[in-house]
This record gives C-alpha cells, sequence and structure tokens, in this order.
C-alpha cells in the first residue's frame, strides 16, 4: 500500500518514519527539505533559518530519533528595565529567583500550568481525533485547574504583574483560553548545528527504513470521484492509495481543488538572522544570561553561538532591528530578513502564516483546522498532518505522529502508542 506525503517538514518526515514501519510504501514530496525547520549556511556561518529552538517536541520523539539538543540555563530571561528574570532549569531556583523579582503567585501559576500540561499530555496529545474544548473544560474542572481555559489577560492577570503578560501569549491571543499559555510554556533548548538537525536526524532513521523523499513541488492531487488517488509532479503523475498533505490546510485544498476559505490572518511577523565579525558587545547586567533565550519589549533574541560551534557568531531574533540592534552593537557581516511574503515565496506558506492557521478561536482543539474534520479531510483518502491540526503550531511533530496512526487505524486495522 503506498502513501504519498506532500511535504518534508517535521510532521511530514515523522509521518513518514511511522507509516513506513507499519508497512507502507512510502513516497514524500517537496521543493524544500526540512521546512521551515533548517539550517542554512550564510557567509560559512549555520543559521536557523525560520524557527530556532525546540522545546513542544515530546522527549520520545528526541530520543527516538536522538536529536541533539543543547539545554541552556536558564531556558529563557526577561529582560525589563527595572528587572532581569533568568528561568532557571532547576525548580527551585527558578521559584527563588521569580519571587524575589516581586512575583509571588509565580509559584501558583506555574504549578497549575504544568499540572494542566500534564493532563494535556496523558489524555489529549497522542490521539486520533482531537478533542473538543468542552471535553478539556471538563477534564480539567475534574482536576482542579478549570481556570487555565479562562481567557488568557484573566489568567495571567491574576498570577503575574501586568507587563510580564507579553512574555507569556502572543499578540491576537489574550481573549484565548490560557490553554495557549501553557501550550508555549516548555522547556525550550538549541539544536546543535541549528533546527535543520532536527529534519535530518528525523529523515536519516525514516530513510533507513525505505522512505523515499523527492525534491520537488507537488502541483496538483488528483481526485476522482470525490477520492485523492494521487498527485502531479510536473509532467509525471504518482498514484497512491492514501495521500497525507502536512503543508498548510489553505495550500492542500487549493492543491485539490477544493473550495475551503480559511482565514489566516495578516502575519507581521519578522526574523532577522545577523552575523556578526566578532561576538556583539551586551549589557553588564544581561552578560551572564547571553547564552539563554533572550526576551525583552522590542523583541525576542538568542546567539546560539554562545552554547554551539555554528562556524561564525549569529543573532537571531524576532522583533525590532533598530532596539534589537541598539543592544547588542558589533560588527555587522551580514543581515538575512525573513518575513511573511519573503516565507510564503519559500516555504510554500499561505500568508506566510507560520502555525498554518491563527492560533486562536475558531482554529483550536477540534475546530482545527475546521470542524468534523480532525486529521481528514472532506475528500476519501487525503489526510492533513501539519501545523494547520490540533494541537497546533511550532516544532512539535505531534500532528504529524497522530495523522499517521489514524491512516495506520483506518487503512491497516492496528494502531501504535
Amino acid at each position: 500500500m503506498r502513501a504519498i506525503i506532500i511535504g518534508a517538514g517535521h510532521n511530514g518526515l515523522i509521518a513518514s518514519y511511522y507509516l513506513r514501519k507499519a508497512g507502507f510504501d512510502v513516497l514524500i514530496f517537496d521543493n524544500k527539505f526540512g521546512g521551515m525547520t533548517d539550517t542554512t549556511s550564510i557567509k560559512g556561518v549555520k543559521v536557523s533559518r525560520a524557527s530556532y529552538v525546540l522545546g513542544l517536541m515530546p522527549r520520545k520523539f528526541i530520543d527516538e530519533f536522538e536529536i541533539p539538543i543543547i539545554e541552556q540555563d536558564p531556558i529563557q530571561t526577561i529582560w525589563l528595565e527595572d528587572r532581569i528574570i533568568p528561568f532557571w532549569r532547576d525548580k527551585e531556583k527558578r521559584m527563588k529567583e521569580l519571587v524575589n523579582a516581586g512575583e509571588d503567585k509565580f509559584p501558583e501559576f506555574e504549578e497549575k500550568i504544568l499540572r494542566f500540561k500534564k493532563l494535556l499530555e496523558e489524555k489529549f496529545t497522542f490521539v486520533t481525533t482531537p478533542p473538543s474544548e468542552k471535553e478539556v473544560i471538563e477534564e480539567a474542572k475534574n482536576a482542579g485547574i478549570e481556570d487555565v481555559m479562562r481567557p488568557s489577560k484573566e489568567f495571567l492577570s491574576k498570577y503575574l504583574s501586568r507587563d510580564l503578560h507579553d512574555f507569556f501569549i502572543y499578540p491576537g491571543m489574550e481573549d484565548s483560553p490560557a490553554y495557549l499559555v501553557a501550550y508555549f510554556y516548555d522547556d525550550w533548548s538549541f539544536v546543535k548545528g541549528g533546527m535543520g538537525t532536527v529534519a535530518e536526524k528525523i529523515f536519516e532513521k525514516a530513510n533507513k527504513l525505505g522512505v523515499n523523499f523527492v525534491s520537488e513541488r507537488v502541483n496538483k492531487i488528483l481526485v476522482e470521484h470525490d477520492k485523492a488517488v494521487g498527485v502531479k509532479v510536473g509532467d509525471k503523475v504518482y498514484k497512491a492509495d492514501v495521500i497525507l498533505s502536512t503543508a498548510s490546510p489553505a495550500e492542500t485544498m487549493k492543491l485539490a481543488e477544493y473550495d475551503h476559505k480559511f482565514t489566516l490572518g495578516k502575519n507581521k511577523w519578522v526574523k532577522y538572522n545577523v552575523i556578526f565579525k566578532e561576538f556583539p558587545k551586551v549589557y553588564e547586567r544581561i552578560k551572564n544570561f547571553i547564552n539563554s533565550i533572550i526576551d525583552f519589549e522590542g523583541g525576542e533574541v538568542v546567539i546560539p553561538s554562545t552554547v554551539d560551534d555554528r562556524g561564525g557568531i549569529v543573532m537571531e531574533f524576532m522583533g525590532n532591528y533598530e532596539e534589537v540592534i541598539e543592544k547588542f552593537k558589533g560588527e555587522i557581516v551580514y543581515v538575512d530578513k525573513l518575513n511573511a511574503r519573503i516565507a510564503e515565496e519559500i516555504y510554500n506558506l499561505p500568508a506566510g502564516n507560520l502555525n498554518h492557521l491563527p492560533m486562536r478561536e475558531p482554529y483550536l482543539f477540534d475546530g482545527r483546522p475546521e470542524k468534523g474534520w480532525g486529521y481528514k479531510t472532506p475528500i476519501k483518502d487525503l489526510y492533513l498532518g501539519g501545523a494547520g491540526t490540533y494541537p497546533g503550531g511550532q516544532v512539535s511533530g505531534i500532528p504529524g505522529y497522530n495523522s499517521a496512526r489514524l491512516i495506520i487505524k483506518e487503512k491497516l486495522g492496528k494502531d501504535f502508542a
């Protein structure tokens, strides 16, 4: 039985591995290997061009694919005008730091967040049918942590000072459930050699099993009598018993010539990758934390060269260029700019939406990408397994794994944990 996967990002590669293990003949198509988990060489320096840290990927995947993570300590440092707050990996040290910074309720905040994350992991992470918001609320209520499903701004206001809120939630998510605060709260780490190593390590294992990759873009999903039967790549046609697309749902349905509208939102993000001749000069008060993820009002900054040999000095950040460069000064060799428009072209990403669909209602839980779809589409044998499906965006691999598991259950009548 042949499975064709559209998209060679981390989700497509993880899905390919498990489908092949189950016995499928697997062929992956993409003109950009690794998708947004890529490492690009700029002036001889290794740069994580799009995604830049790993945090949401379950430990089972990191271990299975032997992904070499670098656990910098502190994980993150919030840099405010009047306070610098490092988030140490050691829990006791972290709690002490936050309380000393005036955040007396932080221990309770984290305790609820971590209990909620554990609940999600045990009941709602590795699933073949996404849960409804009602189901999650009910389980959270039973566990006594239902306020994590209240609006994010309400939850954050209960536990943290107002000037910290924006470091725990993305713009536009304030009225969405604090489930999203928990979703993004994790032990973020660097990856040796850049984020492209994630894709390379997964494919290395998949390829050994017999998964094949074709470095070409799919032009069309072939549909006959409301059933996906193959893909067209250039002038060639490849037939398949099942097709799994880890591309954006909007891109997927467009390829299948199926008329369905998704709200992709206006995406104004910008990421800069800056190569320095020498290590930049930084403020004395932040010096001891420069190996961590630095968050301040002007943006989020990482200098992976502090913990990993990238062949030179690279600083990667999302935010305001002038504000960041003002705080990290040095002789600049090269500036690489990535924004929504450029990402749309390079990564086949409609509207440049990093998460494929907005991470807010109605695209949460079983509403992602559409109520009643889950990891399937209205077209028989056409499945979805990218960031536009539950649980959502960032480099987790969960959508790819869950969609592969569903295909194996429906086509082969077996399951795996």
